[in-house]
């Protein structure tokens, strides 16, 4: 089992189509949150906590339309069937960067790139010595298949990568990809840096401006992570949310 895993905290769900200028960019909402997890995670290990503190991890995205068919049928009615395009509708991933772990070029399908997401494709860690919606928190994957559990006298610590300015210029159904790296691997070895793991979202839908129905009200975690000290997020208190339940 591989040492590294990504697990998505909160799933985007809409986003309001924008135009080309910066003055006119929405965010998609909610704001996804990705942590790292680490496969037989020990607490008590200063070699563990310190990967999870290593600020040279950084998980990069990739957006990718999804093609609706008619072979099931939606929660909205509509018969469709989530297609991933093989057209990547991003621009280039740095193929020279970036490798899978057999060596090998893991940059998105081919076909030809336009500029449909913008905003900060690349983040860096959020570390917290304990995570701020334990409700929510996942349990780190274990090699031997057994239930990894918390110590009730230890806080949990978490590392998050926050994407707070990620927008879609086009109205669609889209999934985003995000791939977990280190820089580190390039200072270290000189040589083209590893895909570590990565993770696709769910399906989420971009409006056009007139049929986006709203903001939704922040999520406890979006507020914490806030509160420790994500200035860049930006929440919604309970009755501001227009879609709040659609």
């Amino acid at each position: 089992m591989p040492r590294f895993q990504l697990h998505i905290r909160q799933q985007p769900v809409a986003a309001r189509a924008c135009g080309a200028g910066d003055k006119d960019r929405r965010s998609i909402d909610p704001p996804p949150i990705v942590q790292m997890l680490l496969t037989d995670f020990n607490p008590d290990s200063e070699t563990d906590m310190e990967i999870l503190r290593d600020p040279r991890f950084t998980v990069g995205c990739l957006l990718y339309s999804v093609t609706p068919t008619s072979s099931r049928v939606g929660a909205n009615g509509e018969a469709w069937e989530e297609r991933i395009n093989r057209t990547q509708i991003v621009e280039p991933f740095r193929l020279n960067e970036a490798t899978d772990m057999g060596g090998n070029p893991s940059g998105p399908p081919q076909g030809r790139p336009i500029q449909v997401l913008s905003g900060k494709l690349f983040v860096s860690p959020f570390f917290v010595e304990e995570d701020p919606d334990p409700e929510t928190a996942p349990m780190h994957p274990t090699s031997t298949g057994e239930q990894w559990t918390r110590s009730p006298t230890k806080p949990f610590p978490a590392a998050f990568f926050i994407f707070t300015d990620l927008s879609v210029r086009t109205a669609g159904l889209y999934r985003l990809k995000f791939r977990l790296m280190n820089w580190g691997f390039i200072e270290e070895t000189g040589e083209s840096m590893p895909i570590l793991t990565e993770i696709w979202s769910d399906t989420f839908r971009v409006h056009p401006a007139k049929d986006f129905p709203g903001m939704r009200e922040s999520s406890r975690l979006t507020e914490q992570l806030k509160s420790l000290g994500v200035g860049e997020l930006k929440t919604r208190s309970k009755g501001k949310g227009k879609a709040q339940g659609k």
